[in-house]
């Protein structure tokens, strides 16, 4: 059983510039709204990290001013989880929003962890299929219970949000291990609605509507998400913050996962459509980043609030949660045509 408030983890670690005080109000309301807690770990300007600070840079790679401030507030959260010896915790970027059932998501989620990690509950030995359907008719194999995780014993990191992902590929990793497990879920969006950003078209293209995948990572990027153990948070402290400067924060991370530039490949899995993903609210477009602020150029703006890929978004269902109300607005009905919507 899930732990409500901390989703499952030990600790929920909000990461939050302390200048944007629009997003902390907006995520204290959510977690109280979906019976959530986090606590808020402050965000850096990266014009306060100096040059010596960054880790040794062995290629031609310039940290920006943004990615600094983005790479030492995470590796800051990473630090509380080491110095304060928690078991698991999940880190999450203040502009996230979740679907209203996000804890319902996760229970699914965790088994479906569970099928890729655990060791199997027969005595024979048997080799999980590639690809893994749960339902009515499939019921997942049966796993030896975990002993410290509702999320199993074998994993070192769960991306629940991001900007895209791709399947692993068997000619172009090798390494990766290529298992998926799909079920049927009702709060993904149907194929027209899905937003891939920086990920691939193959379950859109390949698997039914209303089909959510859970698999190692594969090219990972944004981390707006993700839950790492005491063991994986040492692992990142080191090679992201002492050892080498490769990259943006994201990159960095997909690195440690997918086993990248000699790395171990670690154990990593992640969701498609993810479970958590940036809130767009109506207004200027220069206010979705802190990382990249460009005030020069035409100034672009949202016309409408949206959440890509949640159905029942927290967000935009606010005013209806805090007026009491069961009834919930699909940002992504099944039957509207496809969405113009930029990013």
């Amino acid at each position: 059983m899930l732990d409500m408030v901390a989703l499952g983890f030990q600790e929920i670690l909000v990461i939050n510039l302390p200048s944007r005080t629009d997003h902390k109000d907006a995520f204290i309301l959510s977690s109280a709204l979906t019976g959530i807690k986090g606590t808020f770990v402050d965000g850096v300007d990266g014009k306060d990290v100096p040059e010596k600070a960054l880790p040794p840079n062995h290629g031609e790679y310039v940290m920006p001013a943004g990615n600094r401030g983005s790479w030492r507030a995470h590796l800051n959260a990473i630090q509380r989880i080491v110095t304060e010896n928690l078991e698991s915790a999940l880190i999450v970027e203040d502009d996230v929003d979740w679907d209203i059932r996000i804890k319902s998501q996760l229970h699914h989620f965790a088994d479906a962890v569970h099928v890729l990690t655990q060791p199997l509950a027969s005595d024979r030995e048997e080799v999980r299929p590639e690809d893994v359907y749960i339902g009515p008719e499939s019921p997942a194999p049966r796993t030896l219970k975990s002993e410290r995780s509702p999320y199993g014993d074998n994993w070192d990191m769960l991306w629940l949000g991001h900007c895209g992902v791709r399947f692993p590929e068997k000619e172009k990793d090798v390494h990766l291990p290529r298992n998926r497990v799909l079920f049927k879920d009702e709060t993904v969006p149907s194929s027209q609605h899905i937003s891939l950003q920086f990920g691939t078209d193959e379950l859109v293209k390949r698997y039914a509507n209303h089909t959510r995948a859970v698999h190692h990572t594969a090219e990972t990027v944004c981390s707006l998400a993700y839950a790492i153990t005491q063991r994986s948070a040492r692992q990142i402290l080191y090679d992201i913050g002492l050892k080498e400067l490769r990259g943006p924060y994201d990159i960095m991370l997909r690195e440690y996962c997918d086993g990248i530039g000699g790395r171990k490949v670690r154990d990593c899995y992640t969701a498609q459509p993810q479970y958590f993903q940036h809130h767009r609210p109506v207004g200027s477009k220069r206010k979705n980043s802190d990382i990249n602020s460009d005030e020069e150029g035409e100034e672009e703006f949202n016309q409408h609030a949206h959440t890509y890929n949640i159905r029942w978004s927290t967000r935009l269902n606010m005013q209806r949660l805090v007026d009491g109300e069961t009834e919930f607005e699909d940002q992504w009905p099944d039957d509207a045509p496809a969405s113009n919507r930029t990013y």
